[in-house]
């Protein structure tokens, strides 16, 4: 377990940053505590992505470990 709880999302926002040479998301993860950004190329998306899907298997599941 981390040492402190985890922030919780209260919202979740999306954005593009564009200039001559590259393009990059953005994902934005509101919380009570405030904004996280992260800015993301391809090659993140599908590492979270696979996460996600790793994650959503779990919690589907209904087991706990």
């Amino acid at each position: 377990m981390p040492d402190r709880p985890p922030y919780m999302p209260t919202g979740i926002g999306m954005g593009m940053l564009i200039d001559d040479e590259s393009k990059l998301g953005v994902l934005i993860f509101e919380t009570a505590e405030g904004n996280f950004d992260f800015a993301i190329n391809l090659q993140a998306v599908e590492v979270l992505t696979k996460a996600l899907n790793k994650i959503e298997l779990e919690l589907r599941s209904g087991k706990t470990h």
